[in-house]
């Protein structure tokens, strides 16, 4: 059987300090199938490229290509810089600060030509070696299951302290996914499912949804309409196990979200949704 083409997507913002223990998670993936990996650095103000690129240092050659270039025009008309490692099947983008979403859409239309399947990963989380082969599986067990996501461990280092726990996230139903946000945004998604979802904008993650970009983030509520789209389309499948190591660091962009903006957001979706 013909394994499906797998994209990791990592969007970066000043996780300079734990960017490269999310490459080098998602390029150990003990899957057998083809995997690429794209990392989209968002403007970042720390020395997150510096180390990106130091860390191919000797495998790859710069390229620049200019806004008005024919292929990005569809959704992303900004700057750009990027860079390819083929021999380990690794691509980096350095675009203007334009927020998570901008990020992560970008990247996805950068593999939707190849990809079958996405796997999302933040910049300062890391993948259990065995998460995309482990999800995939269920994902071509049946063709009706559109997203798969997994269980977590979350290490947290802040006020004073530095213990794991273990995050269980419950089986999903629309009911309790409309009231709560249960899926982590480290899931896997089928791209015939991605398609059906996608705003008239050509955005899948919806970058209205918070502030013009990560260094002004005010929201984090992005994902979560993703989620409910994609619950309308397919069925979402929960792997009970701990696939995915987050952490929380007191500094992570999910903590800047406030009552009054997370109400702000929730009306957009709920009228989206209704």
């Amino acid at each position: 059987m013909t394994l499906p083409n797998v994209a990791i997507i990592i969007s970066n913002y000043n996780y300079g300090e734990f960017v490269l223990d999310a490459i080098d998670s998602a390029l150990g993936q003990d899957y057998k199938g083809p995997l690429r990996v794209y990392i989209v650095d968002d403007g970042s103000s720390d020395d997150s490229w510096k180390k990106i690129n130091d860390r191919f240092d000797k495998l790859w050659s710069p390229r620049a290509f200019p806004s008005s270039d024919e292929i990005f025009k569809p959704y992303y008309k900004g700057d750009l810089q990027s860079f390819q490692v083929s021999d380990k099947n690794f691509w980096a983008y350095r675009i203007q600060n334009s927020g998570a979403s901008t990020a992560r859409n970008f990247a996805i239309w950068e593999a939707w030509g190849w990809a079958d399947i996405f796997a999302i990963l933040d910049a300062d989380d890391t993948y259990a070696p065995n998460k995309v082969s482990r999800q995939v599986e269920k994902l071509i067990e049946y063709d009706e299951v559109g997203v798969t996501y997994s269980d977590y461990i979350i290490h947290k280092t802040y006020n004073s302290n530095d213990y794991n726990k273990y995050e269980y996230k419950y089986p999903y139903s629309f009911i309790h996914l409309n009231s709560e946000c249960i899926v982590h945004s480290a899931g896997l998604i089928k791209k015939k499912y991605l398609k059906l979802v996608v705003l008239p904008n050509r955005e899948f993650y919806d970058s209205a949804l918070h502030g013009p970009g990560s260094g002004d983030f005010i929201g984090c509520t992005e994902d979560y309409d993703l989620w409910l789209r994609l619950s309308r389309v397919c069925i979402m499948s929960h792997i009970p196990e701990p696939l995915s190591f987050v952490r929380e660091t007191g500094k992570n962009q999910s903590m800047k979200m406030t009552e009054a903006i997370f109400a702000e957001n929730a009306e957009k979706i709920r009228s989206r949704n209704e």
